[in-house]
């Protein structure tokens, strides 16, 4: 797993050279460290990915937003319409970045 960034609350992490679903095994094992932070995906550089491998990370999400943490997939996915709102993917990590930054501001204004 390649680590790009990593803050006090937040974290970039994506394939570096394995397959996504190795990537997926390996996160699965390291996330208990990654609970209380904000967490990016980022799975740009695999391509179009399908919907089924990215509802893979829907329970991840979900447990984000429970502890009022944010997780963003970074995914040239074509088909995000069709994903439930838990899961928030945006097509670049600058976005991706500006999302974490945006819901860390309501967070702190009470929303």
């Amino acid at each position: 797993m390649h680590e790009l960034m990593n803050r006090v609350n937040s974290i970039i992490c994506g394939p570096k050279n394995e397959s996504l679903t190795d990537f997926i095994g390996n996160f699965k094992n390291n996330y208990p460290e990654f609970l209380k932070k904000n967490v990016i995906v980022d799975l740009s550089k695999l391509g179009i990915i399908k919907n089924t491998d990215l509802m893979q990370f829907l329970n991840t999400a979900v447990l984000h937003l429970k502890n009022n943490t944010s997780f963003v997939i970074v995914s040239q996915n074509n088909d995000v319409d069709h994903l439930p709102e838990e899961l928030v993917t945006a097509p670049s990590l600058i976005e991706a970045i500006d999302i974490i930054e945006l819901d860390e501001i309501s967070r702190d204004l009470g929303f």
